[in-house]
């Protein structure tokens, strides 16, 4: 069963955060779907639609190798399940 997720970023920007970020959904089995991505004030803002299998990894998996990542480069990084994150954000 195939899943989507949407992944948020924030913080100070730098070089080679979004390769960053998309190579540990990649080393997930999981698969970028969509990306949208803004630096304003020196601040990175990132948006990712993110789907993955779930024979081949977990929500759970996902957010954990995530915020590993977001430790190590300074990002808060979310990860909330498309639903939710569509029913939090209606008009």
């Amino acid at each position: 069963m195939r899943s989507t997720v949407i992944v948020t970023a924030l913080g100070l920007d730098r070089h080679g955060l979004l390769a960053r970020v998309a190579t540990t959904i990649a080393e997930q089995n999981a698969n970028v779907d969509d990306v949208s991505q803004t630096v304003s004030n020196g601040m990175f803002t990132m948006i990712m639609f993110v789907s993955f299998d779930q024979s081949e990894t977990t929500m759970a998996e996902l957010k954990e190798a995530l915020a590993r990542t977001g430790e190590e480069i300074g990002l808060q990084i979310n990860v909330q399940h498309e639903n939710i994150f569509r029913f939090m954000h209606r008009i």
